[in-house]
């Protein structure tokens, strides 16, 4: 039986997603290694409230430190890729791949290659507002071809709101739902062609089927991208 490599996760941003990131990797691998295959997969899971504090006090070196000596640590436990398992965290991908000499699957990478094979270029993404306000996701998503477009506010403000005080706290409100379809709806009329999940917790709330148009779940996609990492010395 192949061994597939070793993954470290850096989690609990939030457990709910970091949950979801396990099953879809172990879920993934066994579908091609077949038995009772599963993935090899170091696992940091955080109280999100101290990552919440530290983004909340714009704290993102002391995040950077953080994430980066973990993930060195998973190194020296022999992992060969570091999966990051948020969006915003991918704000300090740089640092945790410099301190740890791994690469790290990269998020946006996984999103933009689905947004771009699916033939489109113009995407909305609803993610926390440290995402969509800051430039390290879109303009990544830009450097790709894919441009991303966001809520205004006080729309913004709003969304991330029920990202922190609602979705990480396992809360799933039905006029949450409408307002994110809502939002998704007047975007979509001005030019936007998908929908980014762009927040590991926003499919607790939005699924394919809830928006118009194609649907690019950023957790699934990356869950996938990790998968083959894991698997590519063994095809």
């Amino acid at each position: 039986m192949s061994t597939p490599r070793r993954l470290g996760l850096l989690g609990g941003v939030t457990w709910h997603s970091s949950l979801e990131y396990e099953r879809l990797i172990n879920e993934g691998i066994n579908k091609e290694l077949g038995g009772v295959a599963s993935g090899d997969l170091l696992v940091r899971s955080y109280n999100f409230a101290d990552i919440a504090a530290a983004q909340e006090s714009g704290d993102w070196a002391g995040l950077a430190r953080l994430f980066a000596d973990d993930a060195s640590r998973m190194a020296d436990a022999g992992a060969e890729g570091i999966v990051i398992c948020a969006n915003t965290m991918h704000k300090i991908t740089h640092e945790v791949a410099e301190g740890s000499g791994l690469p790290v699957i990269d998020i946006r990478d996984a999103v933009a290659d689905a947004v771009l094979a699916a033939g489109h270029t113009t995407v909305s993404l609803f993610a926390t507002a440290y995402t969509m306000r800051e430039r390290f996701y879109t303009d990544h998503l830009e450097r790709r071809g894919v441009t991303a477009v966001v809520p205004q506010e006080p729309d913004l403000t709003e969304v991330h709101r029920i990202i922190f005080e609602e979705l990480a706290q396992g809360v799933v409100l039905p006029q949450s739902r409408e307002t994110i379809q809502r939002l998704a709806k007047e975007l979509a009329e001005q030019g936007s062609e998908g929908f980014i999940a762009g927040c590991t917790e926003i499919p607790m709330l939005i699924t394919d089927g809830d928006v118009e148009g194609p649907y690019f779940d950023a957790l699934a996609l990356h869950a996938a991208a990790a998968v083959r990492f894991a698997l590519e010395t063994h095809e």
